[in-house]
């Protein structure tokens, strides 16, 4: 079973970069994502982003490993989006659903824009350690504290993202694991029993991340974590 995408130890610009230069070109590289839309623009972000995973060393498979765990729910985007974009001029047609070039091409733009985002925040936590990272967006955020905007919590939501989410995806590939035991590998089966079985695990995977989260805040509270007037701080089982 491979371990969940996390940091990397590795010595590389991206690594020495300070975390709030950092949080500012992912914003910056998103942007341009989101901005590209005809087939050279995206080659050209895709470009930049490949030059980000080889700067980086952190591995193309360290990388694109969350993107690669994504392949068959963007597999169902590019189907809708391939059947159901468009009616005019149908390649293929069978009731309500029709194959257009349009439908794939805007189909094949968001799978493309969806894995670039997701590669860029992967290398984003890949050289970046989970404490760092909620200091950066504290740093980052400061600014806007003297205009009411919650910091503290915005830093604390940050942190527990980041480590919570491995641990959930931990546990969906021990479910699906547990799953394959009991009723054989869902990969052999077809695609509608393929897709009923992945919904199955939703229910268990909802009450585990509520489980969860239930017992982080009450870590949390055991180990006096509270936010004071919008400041963090930690009371060592004692208050002031």
């Amino acid at each position: 079973m491979r371990a969940p995408v996390g940091y990397v130890w590795a010595d590389s610009p991206l690594h020495r970069m300070g975390v709030p230069a950092k949080l500012l070109g992912l914003l910056a590289c998103v942007a341009l994502v989101v901005w590209a839309s005809a087939p050279l623009e995206l080659l050209t972000v895709a470009l930049v982003v490949a030059l980000l995973v080889a700067a980086s060393r952190v591995g193309w498979r360290a990388a694109c490993r969350a993107a690669w765990g994504l392949r068959w729910f963007l597999a169902m985007v590019l189907a809708f989006n391939a059947l159901l974009f468009s009616a005019a001029d149908p390649l293929f047609s069978l009731g309500p659903l029709h194959l257009t070039a349009a439908g794939v091409a805007q189909g094949l733009r968001v799978v493309v824009r969806t894995l670039l985002v997701v590669v860029l925040g992967t290398l984003l936590t890949c050289t970046t350690r989970p404490q760092e990272l909620v200091d950066g967006v504290r740093r980052l955020l400061r600014p806007l504290g003297r205009l009411g905007v919650p910091v503290e919590a915005a830093a604390l939501a940050v942190g527990v993202t980041v480590q919570f989410v491995p641990t959930l995806l931990r546990e969906s590939r021990q479910l699906m694991r547990a799953q394959a035991l009991r009723c054989g590998d869902v990969a052999s089966r077809g695609i509608v029993r393929r897709a009923a079985s992945y919904v199955r695990l939703l229910v268990p995977m909802f009450v585990s991340a509520l489980r969860r989260a239930d017992e982080l805040s009450l870590a949390m509270e055991a180990r006096g974590y509270r936010l004071d007037g919008g400041a963090a701080s930690v009371r060592g089982g004692e208050e002031e």
